[in-house]
């Protein structure tokens, strides 16, 4: 197919990596290291529950999509972490089909956005800002800015 009739095509979004939402951006297919895991202990930096303390049961991230609703890049501003005992909704669920499902009113974590939690560090009992150190070993690990304590 000539290079013409390529740039042409309503596909051509996807063939040179542009981004098809049409914002201008260049999608980066690099992975972007992640600072809140599941099973961290993190603290609530702002919001109603501000201050609470919890542990990570799940980390969501955000992806663009084509029209087609085809991943094509990282989007951080949609990545959020559900925390246990945290940001607690009330859902009005109805008993669907003959399998077991819990009807009524139920209580269930909603996710947080990323920004709005902190990994908590034990030594200095505070919030930590995150940063990573090699090892000897050739492995890498995250540490307290603060006091250079490791969190793993």
């Amino acid at each position: 197919m000539p290079i013409a009739r390529l740039l042409r095509s309503p596909r051509r979004f996807l063939l040179f990596g542009y981004d098809a939402i049409g914002d201008g951006r260049w999608v980066i297919g690099e992975e972007v290291t992640v600072k809140v895991r599941k099973g961290d202990t993190v603290v609530v930096l702002s919001g109603e529950e501000r201050g609470a303390k919890g542990t990570v049961h799940q980390v969501i991230r955000g992806w663009k999509v084509d029209r087609w609703r085809r991943r094509i890049g990282r989007d951080p501003n949609k990545d959020r972490v559900i925390v246990s005992g945290i940001n607690i909704v009330k859902k009005h669920q109805r008993p669907t089909g003959r399998t077991g499902t819990q009807a009524g009113i139920i209580e269930l974590e909603a996710p947080i956005h990323i920004s709005n939690v902190a990994l908590f560090c034990s030594n200095c009992n505070r919030p930590a800002k995150v940063g990573y150190q090699l090892y000897e070993d050739g492995t890498k690990g995250r540490v307290c800015k603060r006091c250079d304590q490791p969190l793993d």
